[in-house]
């Protein structure tokens, strides 16, 4: 069976970190944070944009579990994979 060489290992660790940054700032939540300022304003919202937005909302809370269920069995598969050297 071959194995990956030095360069593959590279690929992935820039692909990793790239993905570990872009949750980390998601994370942050600032986008969602100014959502919960604009909410409050008067006149916010109609019954169509509620739906709307509860929508959106439950599918990006479903897409973030999805995550972090995918990063598990990710690192689960790898811990049987791989070996520590």
């Amino acid at each position: 069976m071959e194995h990956c060489g030095p360069e593959h290992i590279e690929v992935l660790e820039k692909k990793i970190t790239a993905l570990s940054d872009a949750l980390a700032h998601l994370g942050q939540g600032t986008s969602l944070k100014e959502l919960l300022r604009i909410i409050r304003f008067p006149g916010y919202t109609t019954p169509a944009e509620f739906a709307f937005s509860v929508a959106m909302l439950d599918a990006m809370a479903h897409q973030a579990r999805l995550l972090e269920q995918m990063s598990e069995e990710l690192l689960g598969a790898a811990k049987q994979v791989g070996q520590e050297g």
